[in-house]
């Protein structure tokens, strides 16, 4: 079960950036408590899992980082554009106010981070249940 802590906080992050976005895009609030809330749980998540602090479902072979597959440099690069792309839209939005138009920021975030972001967390989810049901690392599948 201890290995799920890190498929929880991915959940609720995922959850919590759909809600914080779509309210910020569409002028609705609160949505700086749903962003703040989300970027929270997703930097966690991102240093529990990097620097292994969580527990993980080993595979037999080597515990390497896998650099040798594209699907995980996809991961990689498309959450970590996500998650420090949210983290400026959250300081821009606590330093400036919450009242300013924002017009080109809501649009960018909303059609643009958010599916980068999404797309990364589905990888890395996908990754975890193949490990916990299948015994299986997608990301070996897909070596250059």
């Amino acid at each position: 079960m201890a290995v799920l802590i890190n498929l929880v906080l991915a959940v609720a992050a995922f959850y919590l950036y759909v809600v914080a976005s779509r309210r910020f895009y569409r002028r609705e609030r609160p949505f700086v408590g749903y962003l703040g809330a989300a970027v929270v749980l997703d930097v966690a998540d991102a240093l529990l899992a990097s620097f292994k602090i969580t527990p993980t479902t080993t595979l037999p072979g080597p515990h390497v980082v896998p650099w040798h597959s594209a699907l995980f440099l996809v991961h990689i690069a498309v959450s970590t554009i996500g998650m420090f792309g949210f983290i400026a839209v959250l300081l821009v939005v606590l330093i400036k106010g919450q009242d300013k138009p924002y017009d080109r920021m809501r649009t960018f975030q909303y059609r643009i981070l958010l599916p980068c972001w999404v797309a990364g967390e589905i990888i890395a989810l996908a990754n975890s249940i193949g490990k916990i049901l299948f015994k299986v690392r997608i990301y070996d599948y897909f070596r250059f």
